[in-house]
Parts: structure tokens; C-alpha cells; sequence
């Protein structure tokens, strides 16, 4: 079977999955984790006003800023490299192709280098997040902070602001989110300087909730009988979980060599993001992306530095526009082990989403730049197959964040 056709029949194997996916609600089970409509309490003790005692999360958005967070993160997902660990080029002096490059090059960048014509590889990845916080505020203590206000009585009926609106509830959530993301990859040379690839991803996300409301009596001076909830009391405590499995947002790739010499190489390259993942379970974004980006990678005394530097572009009312960029090198400390170290941002043009925990009236949005940075090896032990390993790591606060992801992989070239 020619690489062509292994291409195609991956493609089609992940629309099939696509078109088998279930459905279900994950990215409603925040925003509903207190009711569809906020929070409802119980009606009014005897002998206090009679009203609907309705809270809704602050205007501002609260609510949506860790949804939106997941969002972002949990379907726009860092994949690594579909390019193959062995690049050749065609010796017409000997007739044969040589390896062009001693390195195996990055594990999250593209380098400039190609596959060559009619060579094909495959690869497996396997990563697994373990979200620790949103903005620099710890997801698993209760420290993210929602706030409720009082459905506007008086104004729905033409009147001055009622006493009772004053009051809130404020609402402590702890949630603990796991991502598991297996991603099959394929690269083929079609041209000594032009390749393509596919990434399909398997996603499987599993997310418990809880969440501690607790009523303020800010304007009914300590008066039980109008706000309670419906045992009666001043606290309430809900949780809720779900998981979902399922194929992720297919990426194509295409990459073209348009100069190449032994010390520098620089070439262009375009990913289409296609929206084969169920958004309504936060396994894709429910939109086309398009990812125009810039590769330059050299040799200098036996170390590859590389650079890449792009735009991932779509509708923003699904998802941010970026800036992105990865700095990084690899080092072939002996000929079968290369060391791969990178610096990875994303930076969120007029970024809106707002900051975690940023208080009532507050516009503070989140920050605009993500910043990881990764460590990896890959590790030839036999022929043309390579063994990956490596960890991401945060090194800021900015948006949906796992400390340490580890990832371990596999690539074979023929």
C-alpha cells in the first residue's frame, strides 16, 4: 500500500469515528452546576415578602470564565509534531537517499527539513493532563470564587431596587479535570521539498465538580426567613461529573522546503484544523481553523536550533485568534539518543475572556500569554523506529494550566 492510500484510508477511518461520536453535555456542566437558570432558593418564610427569590451569576461572567477556559484549552490541545525523526535527501552520485540531518528533531516544533519523496512514517503520542489551575487560582480547594446577585425585583416591576437585593451568594468550586489524548499521526513525502500529514486525536476528558454556595444577607441584616435554600438553610453543596470519549479536531498539514543548505533551512507550512470533535462535550471547537506558519531550523556545531512563528486564525466567536510561537533546539548527544528542548507560547489577540476570581465590577481580563516550555528525548533503538518522551511544563499562570504533562510516544519511518 503506497502512502497515499494509508493516508486516505486514515482519513476516512477518522470520519467514521466522527460520525459515531455520542452525544452529550460536558461543556454544560459548569454553567449548570447550580440550575440551568441560577440559583432558585425556597419561598419566603410566613410574614416575609413575598417574591422570587432568584440569583443569577454576576453580570460580569463569572460563571463562564473556567467553561470558557476549557473551552480553549481542552479542544485546542498542543499536538506534537506529525514530521518524521528521519529526513533524506536523493544522492544522484550513488542513486540512493542519504539521512540529511543526525538529529531526530523537535517533539511540539516543525523543522525545515522534509521526509523526502515517497517516504512515509507513522506515529503514536500519549499525553495526560491533570489541570491544577485557572489563572493562577488553585481548581481543587474551593479558591475559584463565583457570585450570585439577586434577580432585579424592583426594576422588572418599574420600581427603586428592593432591600432584599442586596443580598448574594457566593459560591466555592472545586473541580478536578483530566484530559487523556492518544494521537495517531502520519507524514508522507509527496516532493523532495513537500510533505503532508494527519493528526486524528482520540480524546477522553473526565471532569468532577463541586461546588459550596453560601448565602450573604447583605441587605436583609441577618434575616433567615426571606433567602434559604429549600432544606432551609444558608448553604448549599452540589456536584456533579461526567466524562466523554471521543475523536478530536482532525489537523492537516502541508510543508514546503523553499530553501535548503547544510547550516539553514526555511520553509512554509499550513495546518487546517477541521471541527470533527463534538464541541458540546469539549472535544473540538466546532469551527474550522487555519494555521499559517513560518519554519526556519539550522546546524550549528552539531546542535539544530529551530524556529517556528505563525497565526492560528478562525471564528472568534467560537475561539481567540493567536500568536504563536515555539524556540527550541535539538542535540544529538550520541547518534541514537536526541535531546529536544522548546519554548512554546500562544498569545491571544484582543483576548475579552475574564480574569478568574477578578470580583464584582471588576473588568480584568485573563492574561494574554501562555508560555510552556518542554523537555524531551527521543531514543532510536532500532532501525528507523524512535522512542519519545517528554514533559510540559507551565511557566506561568495564564488560562487552563497542568504544571507537568508527561507524554510518551512512538515513530517509525520506511
Amino acid at each position: 500500500m503506497t502512502g497515499r492510500w494509508i493516508i486516505a484510508a486514515l482519513a476516512l477511518t477518522s470520519l467514521a469515528l466522527s460520525g459515531a461520536r455520542a452525544e452529550a453535555g460536558l461543556a454544560n456542566l459548569i454553567p449548570n452546576l447550580f440550575g440551568p437558570d441560577g440559583i432558585i432558593l425556597a419561598p419566603p418564610a410566613g410574614g416575609a415578602p413575598s417574591h422570587e427569590a432568584h440569583f443569577r451569576v454576576d453580570t460580569q461572567g463569572e460563571l463562564t470564565t473556567l467553561n470558557d477556559a476549557l473551552k480553549g484549552q481542552l479542544s485546542n490541545f498542543p499536538l506534537s509534531s506529525p514530521a518524521s525523526g528521519f529526513t533524506y535527501t536523493f544522492d544522484p552520485a550513488l542513486g540512493v537517499f542519504t539521512r540529511s540531518t543526525e538529529s531526530f528533531g523537535p517533539i511540539f516544533a516543525e523543522r525545515a527539513e522534509t521526509i523526502g519523496r515517497n517516504k512515509f512514517s507513522l506515529g503514536f503520542t500519549y499525553s495526560h493532563f491533570s489541570f491544577d489551575k485557572l489563572d493562577g487560582v488553585d481548581l481543587h480547594d474551593g479558591s475559584l470564587q463565583l457570585t450570585f446577585r439577586h434577580e432585579p425585583t424592583g426594576a422588572n416591576l418599574g420600581r427603586p431596587p428592593f432591600f432584599f437585593e442586596a443580598d448574594t451568594i457566593t459560591a466555592s468550586i472545586s473541580a478536578k479535570i483530566d484530559q487523556d489524548l492518544f494521537v495517531f499521526t502520519a507524514n508522507y513525502g509527496i516532493l523532495d521539498n513537500l510533505d503532508v500529514a494527519i493528526a486524528i486525536p482520540i480524546v477522553h476528558i473526565d471532569m468532577k465538580v463541586k461546588g459550596v454556595a453560601t448565602i450573604n444577607r447583605i441587605g436583609t441584616d441577618g434575616n433567615t426567613q426571606i433567602h434559604r435554600f429549600l432544606d432551609g438553610s444558608s448553604q448549599l453543596t452540589v456536584q456533579a461529573q461526567d466524562d466523554a470519549t471521543g475523536i478530536g479536531d482532525i489537523v492537516l498539514r502541508g510543508k514546503y522546503n523553499f530553501y535548503q543548505q547544510k547550516a539553514l533551512g526555511m520553509a512554509a507550512a499550513l495546518d487546517l484544523r477541521l471541527p470533527s470533535g463534538d464541541e458540546n462535550d469539549l472535544l473540538g471547537v466546532g469551527t474550522v481553523r487555519v494555521r499559517p506558519f513560518y519554519v526556519v531550523s539550522g546546524n550549528i556545531f552539531g546542535i539544530a536550533p529551530h524556529a517556528n512563528i505563525g497565526f492560528d486564525l478562525g471564528d472568534t466567536s467560537k475561539l481567540d485568534d493567536e500568536f504563536f510561537y515555539t524556540l527550541g533546539l535539538d542535540y544529538p548527544v550520541i547518534p541514537r539518543l536526541t535531546l529536544a528542548v522548546d519554548l512554546l507560547g500562544r498569545y491571544i489577540i484582543d483576548n475579552s475572556r475574564p480574569k478568574a476570581n477578578r470580583g464584582l465590577g471588576s473588568t480584568q481580563t485573563a492574561g494574554d500569554n501562555i508560555v510552556s516550555a518542554a523537555f524531551g528525548v527521543k531514543f532510536n533503538p532500532w532501525q528507523n523506529f524512535l522512542i519519545l518522551f517528554n514533559l510540559l511544563v507551565a511557566l506561568n499562570d495564564a488560562g487552563l494550566r497542568d504544571d507537568v504533562t508527561p507524554l510518551v510516544g512512538i515513530q517509525w519511518t520506511f
